[in-house]
């Protein structure tokens, strides 16, 4: 809507996390969900899963209880209004205008039906969420008519459908405009669409004022200093191709040209070149804020994934520590100091959380060098927990052979180091997890200075607010970092070292719980107070396939980068958020040089003095203030054929620098201008159209090709029909819009729609491309984008859109068929025709089958 009706791109993919199911190590979702039973018919019970949360210090029982009960609860639908502040706001309230009423009137079975309602824990009423049962959204039509306005808003982005607590960590990130931020495991993209939202803030009235002369106001801590454009820049990454795919389509629906979309393994991420500096150093990007959203277990999103249920277990969480800390480990590297990287999983146990943030901070030199962040200030109406001191940690035991599994919970590495030796000593064959290693207990401080205050993590329960469960941690680098080589995922040399330390082990003590049980476990709660039984029989309830998966992606980590030091010479750069670093020790986070493989895309940027941007430019009266040297192409001879993208200059400056190093960059740039291909485009001076994704970029600077639609009839008019008549000489009836076109030649134009008020009046400004034919205008929105606006603006639910072309051509072959027809009229048709493929992209749909009835005349 706030560009131009659409963003671009199909329908936007459901937000939310994919928890971590096998396959490649930072593909959250690489394992294949073969069930045949709905999730209804899955029993929301596992009694491991069950023990571990009521016994491991979690919550007080009482409170359990309520946890426990949400999460075998169905979540609640949640989504969440985007795009620029203004046009969110504005869509929102012809939401609540419309809709809300018609669902809050209605009752189901004598009872009044629960409408949508604002989360309280975010700002300005921009996320909602809905508790309504699946049976009375069914059955009652306010329900249809409000699913299809979503469905429509999520197509033309202003609505993300994401969980709730999915939109949490962005705003913990306290990112600003101008600032450089890395999203290191990104996919599917709801995150990193907030995050880019976030800097570009409000730049589009901040760029309408520095075009007209005026101040773009830089006082509330962002930068828009580049003629009020944000000077930041997302770089979104997912290490799996079809994930990183995903990511493309949703971010791609924003149209924010500060973005870079990459592949490559958040672990060992690759450091960013810049152009060399005056003293002939090398100098590497730092960011300014890092979201490390990691690959983890997925026990929170058990109310919406059934697999967690069936497929608990505690090896998961075991499993990904280390490759989680080794993310966190690298994403601290490239942070700048005085940076900050939020760390968070849809898990709710302590190894993938708690006890991830410890190990990284004592591994980085401890408190002095990374310090926690209070949080408390962030979201201050989110219902939370505070992040846990002391844990346990589970495990489950086997014998080989047999179809004993064995439950256990240690309170420290020592207690794990006993039990281990006991059971060498009383039942060898007995084989535990070979991923416990010291760093996964709760920290040991040697004095209060010294103490991780993990207090300041966050965590959110279920039954908080009627969510997922999740996790949340803010860490603020303080000083340069040495992070030590992680060498191994497995326990052996941590077990070798502690038994030379002790010649005699010890039997296991309190530190190790564990009970024998023959009969199978009851079904009933124990009562507070009363530990229930740990040490169990176990049906092997994992697949074969996905428990391979998950065991060879656990061993098969590599190793950090040697340990380094950083350096805090400043490079010599036009944006404050670059340092300067040596270059990395280890080939893991160097690129080897290559060129671009034919599979890959290719970004070549057009010089600025380039002759047909030049001429594009002119025709549209782009103001000379605008830059020149930020278009760019997708071809390797970087010739301007089809398509014009526009970056931002930081962009441009990463991919110029770093796209021979083998850098995978897979998006980069918005459409701004395509090529106009008909017969005839010799006749007209600037065969370009502006493109629906672009054209907000550049209309402020516009002082030529443009056309004030002020009247809501005239709009409707446009969208519901395609190519009304326009003869230069004659009547029209598109109202002012075609009185400003009549004298206007051939070509594309900018049509401008501001906000107003009044019945006649527009609830937000909005600016649309529309192509001036010889004989006709249309509006260049395609067809699901015209349906979108209709319901947005005039609440037409199925509205039967006319396209006069095809209508023409039907005619012209009727009047063939009868012998009749000019070959005049065959001609003006034909063109049309082409004039209309080229403008849809060459959707048939868009001339509704008039391609077959032209040929067939």
């Amino acid at each position: 809507m706030g560009r131009g009706g659409s963003r671009g791109g199909g329908r936007g993919g459901r937000g939310g996390r994919k928890p971590f199911r096998g396959g490649n190590k930072n593909n959250r979702s690489g394992g294949r969900d073969n069930r045949t039973e709905s999730w209804l018919d899955q029993p929301r019970k596992n009694e491991l899963f069950e023990s571990y949360y009521r016994m491991g210090g979690f919550l007080d029982e009482a409170e359990f209880e309520q946890m426990w009960k949400s999460l075998a609860s169905d979540l609640p639908n949640s989504f969440r209004f985007t795009g620029t502040k203004s046009d969110a706001l504005a869509v929102r309230e012809i939401f609540k205008e419309r809709y809300i009423p018609a669902i809050t009137a209605m009752d189901f079975e004598g009872q009044p039906v629960e409408p949508p309602k604002a989360v309280e824990a975010f700002p300005d009423e921009l996320v909602w969420d809905m508790k309504t049962h699946k049976k009375i959204v069914r059955r009652h039509a306010p329900f249809a008519d409000f699913q299809k306005f979503l469905v429509a808003e999520a197509a033309s982005g202003n609505i993300s459908r994401q969980e709730v607590v999915s939109m949490i960590p962005p705003h913990f990130l306290d990112v600003k405009p101008g600032m450089v931020v890395l999203d290191m495991c990104a996919a599917p993209g709801s995150k990193s669409a907030q995050l880019a939202e976030m800097i570009h803030g409000d730049e589009e009235e901040r760029v309408k004022k520095a075009a007209n002369n005026e101040s773009p106001n830089t006082d509330d801590g962002g930068d828009y200093s580049d003629d009020g454009r944000s000077t930041g820049l997302l770089i979104a990454n997912d290490t799996d191709y079809k994930r990183a795919g995903m990511l493309v389509h949703q971010v791609k629906r924003l149209n924010f040209p500060n973005l870079i979309v990459t592949q490559h393994d958040a672990s060992i991420f690759p450091s960013i070149e810049l152009p060399t500096g005056k003293n002939g150093r090398k100098q590497y990007l730092k960011f300014d804020r890092i979201l490390a959203d990691v690959p983890c277990s997925g026990d929170g999103t058990a109310r919406k994934n059934p697999n967690v249920w069936g497929k608990w277990t505690p090896k998961d969480g075991l499993g990904l520590h280390n490759l989680q800390l080794r993310i966190l480990f690298r994403g601290l590297q490239m942070l700048k100091k005085g940076g900050r990287l939020v760390y968070s999983t849809c898990s709710m146990n302590p190894t993938e959380n708690e006890s991830v943030i410890a190990a990284a901070i004592q591994a980085c030199g401890g408190v002095s060098k990374v310090q926690l962040v209070d949080c408390s200030d962030y979201l201050p109406n989110l219902k939370r927990k505070p992040g846990l001191n002391t844990w346990k940690i589970m495990d489950t035991s086997t014998v080989p052979g047999s179809n004993d599994k064995t439950a256990h919970l240690f309170s420290s590495w020592d207690a794990f180091v006993k039990a281990q030796a006991k059971y060498e000593k009383e039942e060898p064959e007995r084989v535990f997890s070979n991923k416990i290693m010291p760093g996964v207990f709760p920290p040991i401080a040697s004095s209060e200075e010294e103490r991780i205050p993990l207090e300041r993590c966050v965590r959110v329960y279920p039954h908080l607010q009627d969510t997922g469960g999740f996790f949340i941690a803010v860490l603020e680098k303080l000083d340069d970092i040495k992070v030590g080589q992680i060498t191994s995922s497995n326990n052996e040399a941590s077990l070798l070292q502690a038994k030379t330390e002790s010649e005699t082990a010890t039997p296991a003590n309190a530190g190790e719980m564990e009970v024998d049980v023959t009969e199978p476990p009851t079904e009933s709660a124990p009562e507070a107070g009363n530990q229930s039984p740990l040490k169990r029989k176990l049906e092997d309830t994992e697949d074969a396939e996905a428990e391979a998966k998950r065991t060879k992606t656990s061993d098969t980590t590599a190793e950090l980068p040697a340990p380094q030091t950083e350096e805090a010479t400043p490079v010599e750069a036009t944006s404050t958020t670059i340092t300067s670093a040596p270059p990395p020790t280890k080939e893991v986070t160097k690129l080897k040089s290559e060129q671009q493989s034919q599979s890959k895309e290719h970004f070549e940027y057009l010089a600025a003095d380039d002759p047909n941007i030049a001429a594009i430019l002119d025709f549209f009266g782009i103001s000379s203030r605008f830059p020149r040297d930020r278009f760019m192409v997708k071809n390797k001879e970087g010739l301007l054929l089809n398509k014009l993208y526009y970056t931002s200059a930081l962009a441009k400056t990463i991919i110029s620098a770093n796209k021979h190093r083998g850098m995978k960059f897979i998006h980069c740039g918005v459409i701004t201008f395509v090529a106009h291909k008909i017969k005839d485009k010799d006749l007209m001076r600037a065969p370009w159209r502006l493109q629906n994704e672009g054209i907000r970029i550049v209309e402020p600077w516009a002082n030529k090709r443009i056309v004030n639609c002020t009247s809501k009839a005239t709009l409707h008019k446009l969208l519901i029909e395609m190519f009304p008549k326009l003869p230069r000489d004659g009547s029209h009836d598109i109202g002012e819009v075609g009185d400003q076109l009549k004298d206007m030649e051939i070509g594309c134009c900018f049509v401008r729609i501001e906000q107003s008020a009044g019945e006649d009046g527009f609830p937000f400004r909005m600016v649309l491309p529309l192509w001036r034919h010889p004989g006709s205008a249309n509006l260049m929105v395609d067809k699901d984008d015209r349906k979108a606006m209709l319901l947005r603006l005039f609440n037409e639910k199925d509205p039967d859109i006319k396209n006069h072309v095809a209508d023409k051509a039907k005619a012209v072959e009727a009047a063939k068929a009868n012998g009749g027809g000019e070959e005049m009229e065959v001609e003006e048709a034909e063109r049309e025709l082409e004039e209309a493929k080229e403008e849809e992209g060459g959707d048939a749909d868009a001339v509704a089958g008039a391609v077959e009835d032209v040929q067939e005349v």
